[in-house]
């Protein structure tokens, strides 16, 4: 592969993370109810039960997308590969 700009070979090629997104999902359902039962238990033990039944969070994935770019070693000239 040859530099655009200067036409030297002497190219290195990485692979860079151009962009992410966050997908979140809720808990549903079965999580709403999880959470009432948790919230009626703790009031009638003082709150005590809280230290040992976690509230359901939901979940979230992130994925992210890669680009290869290429770098001059010579010049410093960057450019994307397709």
């Amino acid at each position: 592969m040859k530099c655009p700009k200067c036409g030297s070979e002497n190219v290195t090629i990485q692979l860079i993370q151009s962009g992410g997104k966050t997908k979140k999902h809720g808990v549903g359902l079965g999580g709403h109810v999880n959470n009432a039962a948790r919230g009626l238990t703790a009031v009638c033990t003082l709150g005590m039960s809280n230290l040992v039944w976690k509230k359901s969070k939901g979940s979230e994935k992130t994925t992210f997308k890669n680009a290869k770019i290429c770098l001059c070693q010579n010049c410093g000239n960057s450019w994307g590969v397709k």
